[in-house]
């Protein structure tokens, strides 16, 4: 049998996959930007605002297991397409109802049709590319254009037409996600995915999320949901406690930041290309375990680094770290899962990424008020890095572990 890294895939079947993760993941980069621009027009309360923001990750955290089942159940392609028009839709619908309530309302929806299409594109690299880790790189890759691209362009939009214009746009981009869906192949197989779409097939199953938290069970799955946790609590800090730092302490302009994001970017796609060439010289277990201690090392050290040129080698450092371990995750999970569960898994892992965005800020936040700003970075990266060290150590005990290199 073939190499996963050796397949001969068909270049369109490759850009459709590539195209639905970009597309899906870059809305919630277009939204972080224009949807607190939208409620910052309301009048209301700072804790309802956190309530729009917080909106988007509450029906991902209880229903990605849900998703990925659906996936396995009902064919990956017919799932994200549906969730592709949610995602074309409802950006267009928050300027037709400017109302705190409706914009929370929103946000559930488009953070569910968001994850949703990601976790799609992740499972395609595992039921179509068979968890090749050159493949994922270049999923990974595709993220870091659409990172680059978006947000300086929705922006854009936003001062020269306003929310409607914004708003529209964002539509117009999560359509190039449907166009991308529908350009996917159908499956060989059909017969696999014989169920019908019905309201009843819709709603949640007990023994789908028993059949998850049981895959726990494979050494490798487990060792992708730890990663995964670990290596969000990083993103999580740089998304939250990071840009006050460098806002307040500093005193870096919103450019500048934008600067240090874009860095991160371009390093990011530099890892993900790299990871097909990585991987036949390093053990892919040990190389994603070290690139994401190196990616939480390199945003928690932030206090320590002082002016813009080391935070703009630091960031470019972290952007290569995760671009490397990323698609490290993606493949390790495929290689590890059956293909009747490879949606199941994904949205094991994503539960798992969205938990750790619950859990880290309210912890970093109890850590700073105790010790203050600069030693709260200090301490969620000596917790992370112990339990990147704790499961390096536990690595070693698993010898069935290696099997899925």
């Amino acid at each position: 049998m073939a190499s996963p890294e050796t397949l001969s895939i068909p270049v369109k079947t490759q850009l459709a996959v590539y195209g639905c993760g970009m597309f899906a993941n870059s809305m919630s980069i277009l939204g972080g930007i224009i949807v607190p621009l939208w409620v910052a027009t309301f009048e209301t309360s700072p804790i309802l605002i956190g309530l729009v923001f917080g909106a988007r990750h509450f029906l991902p955290l209880i229903l990605s297991i849900h998703g990925g089942a659906l996936m396995d159940r009902l064919g990956t392609r017919r799932v994200m397409l549906i969730f592709a028009v949610i995602n074309a839709v409802v950006p267009i619908l928050f300027p037709t109802m400017p109302h705190i309530w409706a914009a929370i309302f929103l946000q559930m929806l488009a953070g569910l049709a968001t994850s949703m299409g990601w976790m799609g594109a992740q499972t395609l690299i595992g039921q179509i590319m068979k968890g090749s880790a050159v493949h994922a790189g270049r999923l990974s890759f595709s993220l870091r254009f659409g990172h680059l691209i978006g947000p300086p362009a929705i922006g854009f939009v936003w001062d020269l037409g306003g929310p409607w214009a914004a708003f529209a746009a964002m539509s117009v981009w999560g359509s190039f996600g449907f166009l991308s869906a529908v350009a996917l192949p159908r499956p060989m197989h059909s017969s696999n995915y014989s169920e019908k779409v019905t309201l009843s097939s819709l709603i949640p199953r007990l023994s789908d999320y028993v059949a998850a938290f049981r895959m726990l069970a494979i050494s490798a799955v487990f060792l992708v949901a730890m990663a995964t946790m670990l290596r969000n609590a990083g993103n999580v800090v740089q998304t939250g406690f990071y840009v006050v730092y460098l806002d307040e302490i500093v005193g870096l302009s919103g450019t500048l930041i934008g600067v240090l994001t874009s860095a991160a970017a371009i390093a990011g796609a530099v890892g993900s290309l790299s990871v097909g060439y990585l991987v036949r010289v390093f053990s892919a277990h040990w190389l994603m375990l070290v690139t994401i201690a190196g990616s939480v090392i390199l945003v928690c050290i932030t206090p320590l680094l002082g002016i813009f040129l080391f935070l703009l080698v630091a960031s470019a450092m972290r952007g290569a770290t995760l671009g490397i371990s990323q698609p490290l995750m993606i493949s390790i999970l495929a290689k590890a899962s059956d293909s009747s569960v490879q949606g199941t898994s994904v949205g094991l892992r994503n539960t798992a990424n969205r938990l750790a965005g619950v859990i880290v800020p309210p912890l970093m936040g109890l850590l700073i008020d105790l010790f203050g700003l600069a030693n709260g970075f200090y301490a969620i990266g000596l917790i992370v890095v112990f339990m990147l060290i704790a499961t390096g150590f536990w690595l070693r005990q698993q010898s069935d572990i290696t099997n899925v290199n």
